[in-house]
């Protein structure tokens, strides 16, 4: 095509503006690829250099703060002048001279050994060879006398040889002593010195370790992507094992690394490092199966720590990260770390929410509320309307949570209660008359009752002034009932009944028998008649007698699940009304219902924590729910929630779980025992409870025992017959151990309990009566004297009561040879107070820093205070026989041998030893 303007000549026109600017486009473009790519994008460089460059300036800090501490040590400035002045004296005197000399002849001598070394060698070979044709010429038949005269010649040279070497081997040796006797003082004065500088020195290769030397300059190391692979550790959408890439130490460098304590993220070190990862070490755990998040997100901090739409797995901080201990640890009951989790699985279990809602693991749990089966026998119908209609009003702290009954459902439910158990109600009372010495007007009787309650141990359990709670189950729900208006509730014909045999009234009662006397239980029935009074409402009365309005009642009933946390009559066969919750930390936003409410931001944490504030937050005109409110504080409420965040339809493989063994099964089943009867109400358990021992704080030796350790110290056999039947070992004691009246199996589950807390893996005794040697027998008999020890001046023997006030007496040591465990009788004479601190029992032999006993008497067994210590524990394991034993044994009581005379009076009686 023709050009239009034929005067314009293209070829010389500039293009140097384009150009220009289509560089500065590439320039640009490419400053910025590299910006979005190294930096934006990859901010774990810039983390990494950063944490590298802080850790060179600590190692740097450190290796000044100790050259400067060693540089003020007097110890390490008299070791250096030592070392110059040895340095010196050698350099300057005759001892340089004779080592030069002796190095001299150690370089010639060497020389030659290694030379008759090498022709050593060579005349070996000869000398092989020679043989070999000798052998030869011997099997060809041929002469061989050349051939013997030939060896007999190569024997000597290599004797000659050999003889050589060994000499001048010997010679090397003995000059490099002498060398070393000669520069001894030298060597050992470095060998302190070198011990000394020790930190310096592994703090310097420390820092060359995180150091890069380039042309001179120090710089910190290569920064590159750190990730963990855990092997299987997820499952895919067809159950098919897959694994997880952890990438957080790529940013957190320093987070398994000790002194960074107080810099801030991601340079911090772990809290708690030493137990969370020293039990979880990051290369083998990585970050993600505790803390959740994107792990192998490195691109910003909202990608890796999950906080990005559509992630419904985002990072857990704080007390959240608990809820994960569960998925591994079965128990977590005194889990380091885990109070949180442990504390709201423990709400979950005593307030009753598996009797609503079914969860994995927790199915078989027994019912928290009271057998209603004879409700009839036991309360006012006035007052169990009001009861039903809000238990916080009657009693603020109780378990039983308010379902928001109108007063009309109040009296329909209560209709119904009472209509169901009239019949067996009554009967039970027919049965059980109430004792004409019941009066709570009588003044003394209700002060004896008050006597025996506060004493025999009622208060372990139970309060008797209004808002007094000994046991408590979170911040503000009481373990027991208080019983301050009991006397608004029921009558004295239950009440006397009932502390004679609760499980006469219940066959699940938790309550337990204190084994009271019919004058005990009169007066105490006395008593608490005093606390509150009857406000019976006859038009209530009459109006609960309507047929339709117990129909009415058992629609409510079932319709609000009472049969799940209660045994109700007609009712056995009903389910749980509540849904399952086995996996509930999984459900998708999606599934959750919230209802019409705008103001509570949507997300699973918020939607959980308003929900068991308040359960019927979401309910519309449309949409009815039931659940109950248990009126928890905020703190119950978040530990609650950390629990049921474990609820995760994910669980970690196998391999990175903690094993479930027989002992921490046996933690988990004991411990719901223990729980359920409030052992903790009366007695200290690895360092919880005993809330009754604030009664006895001025004399703490009449509150119950401290049971921690209580698996290594008695005997299983004896435990479990205890606790089955209990009986006195304290005389002194006025509180009583009650008879719970445990099932054989629940019983078994309570001593495995006490005996895996111990750690114990066969808990069982066995006494060898033949192996005590007899001299153990004698020893103890003479250590257990008023001579020494006296232990019989506190301890009781049997019928033999100790001399003085009850308060000084210690246990029965007659009975110790079914009740001690034997180990654990060594370990509690060594050191008593580190058993049990402020026990009463003195420490005879008082533990050394070297972990050796001292203290005994050195008359006895020679003084060896470990046999003595054995010989006393031998002694109290046949102390109901000893003397029978010494008898066979043809030892008489004074402790002479049967065919020997006894000693001269004024003797030593050494013999008997």
């Amino acid at each position: 095509m023709a050009r239009k303007d034929l005067s314009t000549d293209y070829e010389k026109r500039s293009y140097s503006v384009v150009f220009l600017f289509a560089v500065a486009f590439l320039l640009a473009g490419a400053i910025w690829s590299l910006y979005d790519d190294n930096i934006k994008r990859r901010p774990w460089i810039a983390h990494q250099a950063t944490f590298s460059s802080r850790q060179q300036d600590k190692l740097r800090a450190e290796i000044a703060a100790e050259k400067a501490r060693l540089e003020q040590d007097p110890t390490y400035q008299q070791l250096q002048k030592d070392l110059t002045a040895a340095r010196a004296n050698f350099e300057n005197g005759e001892q340089s001279r004779r080592v030069q000399q002796l190095e001299e002849e150690l370089a010639k001598v060497t020389g030659a050994h290694n030379d008759f070394d090498i022709e050593l060698r060579i005349q070996k070979s000869r000398l092989e060879q020679a043989w070999y044709e000798y052998e030869h010429a011997l099997h060809q038949k041929h002469p061989t006398e050349e051939h013997k005269h030939e060896i007999a010649e190569l024997e000597e040279r290599k004797n000659q040889l050999q003889q050589g070497f060994d000499d001048t081997k010997a010679r090397i040796a003995q000059i490099k002593a002498e060398i070393g006797e000669i520069q001894s003082e030298i060597t050992n004065l470095e060998a302190k010195h070198e011990e000394m500088i020790g930190n310096v020195t592994r703090l310097e290769q420390r820092l060359t370790e995180n150091t890069l030397t380039v042309a001179g300059m120090e710089l910190p190391p290569v920064p590159g992507i750190r990730q963990v692979v855990l092997l299987e550790f997820d499952r895919n959408n067809y159950d098919q094992p897959v694994a997880r890439v952890d990438r957080c130490t790529s940013c957190h460098a320093g987070i398994d690394k000790p002194g960074f304590e107080d810099e801030p993220n991601p340079y911090k070190t772990h809290p708690n490092r030493a137990v969370l990862l020293g039990e979880h070490p990051t290369d083998q755990f990585g970050c993600t199966p505790c803390h959740g998040g994107q792990g192998a997100a490195v691109n910003s901090v909202e990608q890796a720590h999950g906080e990005v739409k559509f992630w419904n797995d985002p990072l857990l901080k704080g007390d959240k990260l608990q809820s994960t201990c569960i998925g591994c640890h079965s128990n977590v009951k005194f889990l380091e770390g885990a109070d949180a989790i442990a504390h709201g699985e423990t709400l979950f279990e005593e307030l009753g929410c598996h009797n609503c809602h079914l969860v994995q693991g927790y199915e078989t749990l027994a019912k928290v509320g009271p057998n209603l089966t004879r409700i009839a026998a036991k309360v006012e119908p006035a007052w169990l309307t009001r009861w039903v209609s809000n238990p916080h009003q009657y009693r603020p702290n109780t378990r039983m949570p308010n379902f928001l009954f109108t007063p009309e459902q109040g009296e329909a439910i209560a209709a119904f209660l009472l209509a169901t158990t009239k019949e067996s109600g009554e009967q039970w009372l027919a049965e059980r008359p109430l004792p004409a010495g019941v009066d709570a007007n009588n003044s003394a009787l209700v002060a004896q009752g008050k006597e025996l309650v506060d004493s025999i141990g009622c208060r372990g359990c139970h309060g008797f002034e209004e808002g007094q709670s000994p046991a408590r189950l979170g911040q503000n729900k009481d373990i027991a009932p208080n019983l301050s208006n009991i006397a608004e509730k029921t009558h004295g014909q239950w009440i006397y009944h009932w502390i004679k045999n609760p499980r006469m009234f219940s066959p699940d009662a938790r309550m337990p028998s204190l084994r009271l006397s019919d004058e005990e239980a009169t007066a105490i029935t006395s008593f608490l008649l005093t606390l509150g009074a009857p406000k019976p409402d006859e038009q209530v009365a009459a109006r609960l007698a309507n047929a339709e309005l117990v129909g009415q009642g058992e629609k409510l009933v079932r319709k609000f699940g009472c049969a799940g946390c209660h045994n109700v009559t007609g009712m056995e066969k009903e389910t749980r009304i509540g849904v399952e919750l086995t996996t509930f930390a999984s459900k998708p936003l999606t599934e959750l219902f919230f209802g019409d409410r705008t103001d509570i931001p949507h997300n699973w944490e918020d939607w959980t924590f308003h929900k068991i504030r308040s359960p019927r937050i979401y309910a519309t005109e449309r949409i009815e729910q039931v659940m109950p409110n248990f009126a928890l504080e905020k703190e119950d409420i978040v530990a609650l929630r950390h629990f049921l965040r474990s609820r995760r339809a994910d669980k970690p493989a196998k391999p990175y779980r903690a094993d479930i063994g027989i002992q921490a099964q046996r933690e988990i089943e004991g411990g719901r025992v223990v729980a359920r009867y409030n052992c903790a109400g009366c007695h200290v358990i690895e360092g919880k409870g005993g809330a009754i021992r604030a009664l006895y704080t001025e004399n703490p030796t009449f509150a119950p025992p401290i049971l921690d350790g209580e698996g290594a110290k008695v005997q299983p056999d004896w435990f479990f017959k205890f606790v089955k039947a209990p009986y006195t070992l304290r005389p002194w004691l006025k509180l009583r151990m009650p008879t719970f009246h445990l099932s054989d199996q629940e019983t078994r589950q309570v001593v495995d309990y006490f005996g895996a807390l111990a750690g114990l893996e066969n808990p069982y005794v066995h006494v060898d009566e033949q192996s005590i040697p007899t001299e153990h027998l004698q020893a103890a008999q003479t250590l257990v004297s008023p001579d020494y020890f006296s232990c019989f001046s506190c301890h009781q023997q049997g019928d033999k009561a100790p001399e003085g006030p009850m308060d000084g007496w210690a246990p029965d040591l007659a009975m110790a040879h079914e009740r001690l465990n034997p180990d654990w009788i060594i370990d509690w004479i060594h050191n008593p107070q580190k058993i049990q601190p402020g026990t009463k029992m003195p420490s005879f032999y008082e533990e050394t820093e070297e972990g050796q006993a001292a203290g005994g008497p050195d008359d006895v067994l020679g003084g060896d205070n470990e046999k003595q210590i054995e010989a006393i524990r031998d002694y109290l394991m046949v102390l109901h026989r000893v003397d029978q034993i010494l008898a066979q044994r043809g030892v008489k009581a004074d402790g002479t041998n049967a065919e020997e005379p006894a000693p001269a009076a004024g003797g030593t009686g050494e013999a008997a030893m």
